[in-house]
């Protein structure tokens, strides 16, 4: 399908960047985040700009899930001088047959995955102080399932932090969670109207 304007600019830790408008179905668009398309100089600045937002936090740790989350949380550890890091994992591998398991369903993804957590990392996160990251907060469906699973682990979220927010769904979806949640940039979510792409104005 094609849609006009074909990109969406934002800026992102001081530099324009364009994503993408892709369609969702008939009628709704979103602009697309693939953070493993960036770059590295990309990934440098977004993991920097979120470990400044952790460094107040005082974390012990970062989280992130896979696929997206994986970069995002090696560049804000990273920037943290943090060597462990944990990442929640939605491929069965033979590792993970006893893993700690939490439903979700993505909106880039096509239907119900299991985030699952290795139980060998239960004492990276137990009792410790965890910021949890995510390239975007969207549904806010698979950022509510990192945080029961982590918790669930005994794990202490003291923060969240996400490069884009997208639309305002994830707030409901995370309830007082919500709060946590800080983000770099903050796009809409479309509605394709005779092949324009056009920011419904509730996501804005």
């Amino acid at each position: 399908m094609s849609i006009t304007p074909d990109h969406h600019p934002i800026a992102i830790g001081g530099v324009e960047t364009k994503l993408p408008i892709v369609a969702l179905n008939e009628t709704v668009a979103i602009a697309l985040l693939m953070v493993i398309d960036q770059g590295i100089a990309f990934g440098s600045r977004a993991g920097a700009a979120l470990a400044d937002i952790a460094r107040p936090l005082s974390p012990d740790i970062v989280v992130g899930a896979a696929t997206l989350g994986i970069p995002v949380a090696m560049e804000v550890s990273r920037a943290l001088g943090l060597d462990d890091y944990v990442i929640l994992q939605k491929s069965p591998k033979i590792h993970l047959a006893d893993a700690l398991k939490e439903s979700v369903k993505s909106v880039t993804s096509h239907g119900v995955q299991n985030l699952m957590l290795d139980r060998r990392s239960v004492p990276l996160l137990e009792g410790r102080r965890v910021f949890v990251v995510d390239d975007v907060a969207s549904t806010g469906s698979s950022l509510a399932a990192v945080l029961r699973l982590l918790r669930r682990a005994g794990a202490e979220i003291v923060g969240i932090g996400v490069i884009l927010t997208e639309g305002h769904d994830w707030k409901a979806a995370l309830g007082e969670d919500a709060g946590l949640v800080q983000g770099l940039a903050h796009i809409p979510v479309f509605r394709i109207e005779n092949g324009a792409a056009v920011p419904i104005p509730e996501t804005l």
